[in-house]
């Protein structure tokens, strides 16, 4: 398999994975607990990855549609799972400066 087929064979994936958690939103238990959980994971890994990498405009302007409560109950269990309080977020932050810089924030207006 070329590098090209990879490509589009992991669009493809991606697609598809993405349309059956859309659907899932609906009806949450037709996906296993334990299935997920190893999708977040992943999916964390990835985010760090490709954010360390230079990405730092992970989702398009709006959120993708997520609402606060949405993101307040993800970013709040990840925390938790790692036993991480938010001051020590906030310390992390200010020591590395692994932080979205103003210019770079999305819900700011550019000028």
């Amino acid at each position: 398999m070329s590098s090209s087929d990879a490509d589009a064979a992991s669009q493809d994936l991606l697609r598809d994975a993405t349309a059956s958690l859309s659907a899932a939103v609906a009806e949450p238990d037709r996906i296993p607990d334990e299935a997920f959980r190893e999708l977040m994971a992943s999916a964390v890994r990835l985010y760090a990855a490709k954010a360390e990498a230079g990405m730092r405009h992970p989702l398009p302007p709006g959120g993708a549609g997520l609402t606060i409560t949405e993101t307040m109950v993800t970013v709040t269990d990840l925390l938790h799972a790692m036993n991480v309080q938010l001051f020590e977020l906030s310390m992390w932050q200010a020591m590395t400066g692994n932080c979205i810089a103003p210019h770079q924030r999305v819900d700011l207006p550019q000028s």
